[in-house]
C-alpha cells in the first residue's frame, strides 16, 4: 500500500476485516513509550529532575501589566518587560504555597483533595499546579469562560474544597457561590496595577477569601516537605472538556499518561530546538489539553516559557510599546486554526495595501518557497527579501510553528510555512492526554496529522453507516497505550461506551492511512450530516477547507436531511468587516472550496453574515475556539430562516 516512513503496520493485529492492522511509531514497535525518564513517574517528579540538573536555569518570564486594558473602551494594555524565575525560586514558591494550601484542606475520608483552577494562562497558573503536585493533591482545570453552569458543574462534581483564581473571576465566583456544595477557600492572585473594583466589591462577599501572598505566609509559618503523589496510576488532573454540547465532562488523567506524552514528545524533539536559548511562547488556555501538556514538557525539559496572552500578541495590541511575540521572540509557538488563519488574514490585508507589483512577487515567493522546501533546496535568500518583515512580526525567531484542536486548511499551513516558519499539524483529544499522532518537523506534507505518537498505537474500525471501511484504510480512530485517560468522572457508563474492554478509546473521529503511513483526520462521525442527495457531509471538514478564505474569523456550516447543498453562517475578521460586502465574502468562500478540491453538492449555496464577533465571552465559541453550533444557531435563527425560505424558494430545499 505504502511505505512505513511515519507508521509501521503490526502483522497479525486486525481481529477481523472491519479493522486495519494496529499501527505505531517506527521506534515503538517492540513497546510503547511509557514515561520519561525511566525513574520518574509524575509531574512534580519531572519538575525535580530538571531542578537537579538546571536549578539555575531561567523560565515562566511573565510581563507585569502596568495598566490594565478596557477593550470596549478601546483602551490598550501597558505592559512591562519579561520578569524570569530559576528552577531554584519556583520549587521554593511551590513549596511554601503547598504547605499553605496543604494547611487550609479540610481531612476528608470520601474524596481526593482536589484544587479547582480557574484562571488564565499565567506563571500562577503553573505554580498552583506545580503547588498541588508537591503535596499530591490532584488539580481540576476549569475553563475562565466555563460560565456559571459549567463551573459549578465542575466544582461540584469534584468535591474541591479550594478554588485558585484571577481577581477578575471573584465576581463570577461571588455570584455562584450560593450554589457550591464543597468549595469553602477562594486563592485569588491580581495584576501588578491592582484589582479591578468589580472584584473588590465581589471580594467583601466571599466568606473565605487570601490572596496568594497570604497562602505563601501560611506555607512559611506551617512548613511541610513535599508529599507528592507515589504511583504513575495516581490520578493527576481532572480535566474538563471545553464542551460545545451539554454540561462539560470531567476526564481523568494520571500523571503516568502525562510523562508518557512528555517521552514520545522527547523522541521527536527536533536538532533545530536549543534548550538552552530557545523559547516557548504560552497563551493558549492551559485547561486544554495540548497547552497543558506541551507547559509540562517544557518544564520537564528545560524549554523557557514565557507567557502571553491572546490579545496582547500584536505590537498594535498594547500601549506604546511590544505585543508579546516581539518581547519574547520565541522559537516555538502552539495555536489553534482561528489564530493561524487570522495572522495569514493580517499579513494578506498588508500586502492587499501594496503596489500589484509588489503582491503579485510575494504571491509568486509563497508558491516559490513551498515548490523549494518541498525538494530540500535552501530559501535562505527569499526568507531574507520577501519574508523578512512577516517573520519580524513574531519576533524573528520562530522555528516551528504547532497547530492543534480542530483541522487547519491546506492554504494555511502551506502560508504560514512558506511566510513565517514550518508548521506541524497534531491531533488529539483530552482523553489521550493530549495527543494522538503529529508531523515530525521536516514533514511539509498537506492535508494530515503526520505519524502516531511512540506513546500509542492506532488502528482504524468501520464505520458503515457513514462509507468509511477499513479496506480502503478508512474508519474511527481508535487509539491505545498508556497515556489514555483512566475514565470519566463518576460516570462508569460513559466511560464503558468510550474505552474498550481491551483498552481501545474510540475518538468519535474518522481517519485514514496515507502516503508513507501518516495519519489523516477527514471525518467526525456526530458531524455527519446526510443530504437530500443521499451524499453525507462532514461539517468540520468543509470548514476547513472554507476557512481558507481571508475574509473568514470563523464559519458555521449548516446542513440537514432537506438541503440539496449546505449553507453557512460567517463571522468576518476585524479588518475586513468594514470593507467588503456579503457578495465578496461568498464567491471568496466559493474560490477557497474550489481550491480545496470539493465537489459541486459541498459547495455553499449561500451565506449569512454575523455582523458581531464570534468569542469564548459571548458564548459562540468555546475556550478551545470550537464552534457552539447550537449557540450560534439560536442567536441567527432570523437569517438561517432567511437561507431556508430562499432555499425554498429556489428548490434548493426539499418541502417537509
Amino acid at each position: 500500500m505504502f511505505d512505513s516512513l511515519y507508521s509501521v503496520a503490526l502483522p497479525g493485529t486486525a481481529k477481523d476485516k472491519s479493522e486495519t492492522l494496529v499501527r505505531r511509531y517506527p521506534t515503538a514497535v517492540t513497546g510503547l513509550t511509557s514515561c520519561a525518564p525511566p525513574d520518574v513517574n509524575t509531574v512534580y517528579g519531572a519538575f525535580m529532575h530538571r531542578l537537579g540538573l538546571d536549578p539555575d536555569r531561567q523560565t515562566m518570564g511573565q510581563r507585569p501589566v502596568l495598566r490594565a486594558g478596557d477593550y470596549e473602551r478601546k483602551v490598550k494594555p501597558i505592559l512591562g518587560p519579561h520578569e524570569w524565575l530559576t528552577y531554584r525560586q519556583i520549587n521554593e514558591i511551590t513549596l511554601e504555597l503547598g504547605a499553605g494550601l496543604s494547611k487550609l484542606m479540610k481531612a476528608e475520608d470520601d474524596s481526593p483533595p482536589r484544587v479547582v483552577i480557574y484562571a488564565p494562562t499565567s506563571r500562577q497558573w503553573t505554580l498552583c499546579m506545580l503547588a498541588c503536585y508537591s503535596q499530591g493533591m490532584q488539580v481540576v482545570t476549569a475553563y475562565d469562560t466555563l460560565g456559571d453552569d459549567g463551573l459549578v458543574h465542575a466544582m461540584n462534581e469534584t468535591k474541591a474544597q479550594i478554588v485558585f483564581a484571577k481577581a477578575d473571576q471573584l465576581p463570577t465566583l461571588q455570584r455562584v457561590s450560593s450554589r457550591i456544595t464543597s468549595v469553602h477557600t477562594v486563592v485569588y492572585y491580581s495584576d501588578a496595577c491592582g484589582m479591578p473594583e468589580a472584584a473588590q466589591e465581589a471580594l467583601k462577599d466571599i466568606r473565605l477569601a487570601m490572596d496568594i501572598d497570604s497562602v505563601q505566609r501560611l506555607g512559611r509559618e506551617w512548613p511541610k516537605d513535599a508529599c507528592p503523589a507515589r504511583s504513575g496510576s495516581d490520578t493527576a488532573l481532572v480535566m474538563y472538556t471545553s464542551g460545545s454540547t451539554g454540561a462539560p465532562r470531567g476526564v481523568l488523567v494520571a500523571h503516568g499518561g502525562i510523562l508518557a506524552v512528555c517521552g514520545a514528545i522527547e523522541q521527536l524533539v527536533p536538532d533545530v530546538i536549543d534548550r538552552a536559548t530557545d523559547r516557548v511562547l504560552s497563551y493558549l488556555p492551559l485547561s486544554h489539553v495540548l497547552a497543558f501538556f506541551v507547559e509540562v514538557f517544557c518544564l520537564y525539559s528545560g524549554l523557557a516559557i514565557g507567557y502571553g496572552t491572546p490579545r496582547t500578541l500584536a505590537d498594535d495590541s498594547v500601549e506604546n510599546g511590544m505585543g508579546d511575540l516581539r518581547a519574547l521572540r520565541p522559537a516555538v509557538m502552539l495555536g489553534v486554526p482561528q489564530v493561524w488563519a487570522a495572522m495569514r488574514g493580517n499579513i494578506l490585508h498588508q500586502v492587499a495595501q501594496r503596489p500589484a507589483v509588489i503582491q503579485w512577487l510575494f504571491h509568486a515567493a509563497v508558491e516559490a518557497k513551498t515548490w523549494l522546501s518541498a525538494w530540500g533546496l535552501p530559501t535562505g535568500v527569499l526568507d531574507a527579501v520577501v519574508f523578512r518583515r512577516t517573520r519580524a512580526g513574531t519576533g524573528g525567531c520562530l522555528k516551528i510553528a504547532i497547530t492543534g484542536g480542530a483541522q487547519i486548511s491546506a492554504p494555511v499551513q502551506k502560508f504560514i510555512a512558506a511566510a513565517i516558519c514550518p508548521m506541524i499539524h497534531g491531533y488529539g483529544l483530552t482523553e489521550a492526554s493530549g495527543l494522538v499522532s503529529v508531523q515530525i518537523p521536516g514533514d511539509l506534507s498537506l492535508g494530515n496529522v503526520g505519524a502516531p505518537m511512540p506513546s500509542v498505537e492506532v488502528k482504524l474500525v468501520d464505520v458503515p453507516e457513514a462509507g468509511y471501511f477499513a479496506a480502503n484504510q478508512q474508519g474511527e480512530i481508535c487509539v491505545r497505550g498508556p497515556s489514555v485517560f483512566q475514565g470519566y468522572l463518576d460516570d462508569d457508563q460513559l466511560t464503558k461506551e468510550t474505552v474498550t474492554e481491551d483498552g481501545w478509546l474510540r475518538t468519535g473521529d474518522v481517519g485514514q492511512w496515507v502516503e508513507g503511513g501518516r495519519l489523516a483526520v477527514i471525518d467526525r462521525i456526530r458531524n455527519l450530516i446526510k443530504m437530500a442527495t443521499g451524499e453525507f457531509v462532514a461539517l468540520e471538514a468543509l470548514e476547513s477547507a472554507y476557512a481558507a478564505s481571508a475574509y473568514v474569523a470563523h464559519i458555521c456550516v449548516v446542513a440537514d436531511a432537506r438541503m440539496r447543498r449546505p449553507c453557512a453562517l460567517v463571522s468576518l475578521t476585524e479588518q475586513t468587516a468594514r470593507n467588503v460586502t456579503a457578495d465578496m465574502v461568498y464567491n471568496d468562500l466559493l474560490a477557497a472550496g474550489r481550491l480545496a478540491g470539493l465537489p459541486p453538492p459541498h459547495m455553499l449555496a449561500h451565506i449569512r453574515v454575523d455582523p458581531e464577533p464570534w468569542t469564548p465571552e459571548n458564548g459562540l465559541l468555546t475556550a478551545a475556539n470550537k464552534l457552539r453550533r447550537a449557540a450560534i444557531h439560536k442567536r441567527n435563527e432570523s437569517l438561517l430562516q432567511e437561507m431556508f425560505e430562499l432555499m425554498d424558494r429556489r428548490g434548493e430545499r426539499l418541502s417537509e
